[in-house]
């Protein structure tokens, strides 16, 4: 097994996948709900937009990416843990995927032990931080 330090996104995908995936469903589901929240506020979001080392433009890219992922492979996605690291956390893609694993071991849902693990693997700071609730 790699050290911590040398695993890429797609190794601590598929380490996820495979030590939880019972939760690989809510997981996913998490994500496409994150995805339509941002598609949801699109406008606003892109208006007070901050980030200095993206762009709104690219974000959206990535959620669109994240999307047609969603609708292509189903179930797929949670029931098969390559196909869930492949799909998911592959090169740019896995900068939206990162974010809504993160804000996922945030939520009630999830386990006290995933939260430790995304923690573990991906770290606690978002890639973006938007706040809808203090923009005017």
């Amino acid at each position: 097994m790699k050290t911590l330090k040398q695993m890429n996104n797609l190794d601590r995908a598929y380490l996820i996948a495979t030590l939880f995936p019972d939760k690989l469903k809510n997981l996913t589901e998490f994500m496409k709900k994150e995805s339509e929240y941002f598609q949801k506020n699109k406008e606003l979001i892109a208006n007070s937009w901050t980030e200095k080392h993206i762009t709104a433009e690219f974000w959206y890219k990535l959620i669109t990416d994240f999307e047609i992922a969603y609708h292509k492979n189903g179930a797929r996605l949670y029931r098969n843990k390559k196909t869930f690291r492949d799909q998911l956390f592959d090169g740019y893609d896995a900068l939206f995927s990162i974010h809504a694993t993160i804000r996922f071991a945030e939520q009630k849902e999830c386990s006290c032990e995933m939260k430790y693990a995304i923690y573990m693997l991906f770290g606690t700071k978002k890639l973006i931080d938007i706040d809808l609730k203090s923009v005017p």
